[in-house]
């Protein structure tokens, strides 16, 4: 391995990625793979071992970034920045996220990575008199989705699911 450089990369807390050329190259080259992906990176930081990269859609107006969107980026940066020379030896998580709160669960292992997360489920149809059920995600089967509001379970079926969203901030609750 090489020397290490910057002494101070022990040191962990918030974005501690000001002056490290690294940092700001990881970060030129998020923004280099953002474009190409039409997404626009709104927040670039380096903290607690991770790279963390905050992206939204190039026209935020007409469209939200999921997961999928997300995931395209973390590979092409993560393979871009496993090949970097500058990277040699830096261990470092990378996490891309989006800005908005529009994170659509769609498939199994979405649900599997967000058991327990904030979650608002849209059904298509009223059930227990009502159409959304905040809450937490407790578990996902072909034919239920089971939510945990405060303790208390509701399974619901699936088949009248529209929609599982990620919660980002729970006082946007209502909104």
């Amino acid at each position: 391995g090489g020397v290490a450089t910057w002494e101070e990369d022990e040191d962990i807390g918030q974005d501690e990625g000001d002056g490290l050329t690294w940092v700001e190259r990881a970060k030129a080259l998020a923004v280099e793979e953002a474009t190409r992906l039409k997404l626009a990176v709104v927040d670039a930081r380096w903290t607690r071992g991770k790279l963390l990269f905050k992206v939204e859609h190039e026209n935020p107006e007409e469209f939200t970034v999921g997961i999928e969107e997300c995931t395209m980026l973390s590979r092409a940066l993560g393979l871009r920045l496993d090949t970097a020379e500058w990277m040699e030896d830096k261990a470092y998580n990378l996490v891309v996220s989006t800005a908005g709160t529009k994170e659509l669960l769609t498939r199994e292992r979405e649900f599997l990575a967000f058991k327990g997360f904030p979650i608002m489920i849209t059904t298509s149809a009223v059930f227990k008199k009502k159409t959304e059920f905040p809450g937490n995600l407790h578990d996902v089967s072909d034919e239920i989705v089971k939510v945990n509001q405060k303790g208390r379970i509701i399974d619901i079926p699936r088949e009248i699911v529209l929609e599982v969203r990620l919660v980002q901030d729970q006082t946007k609750m209502n909104g």
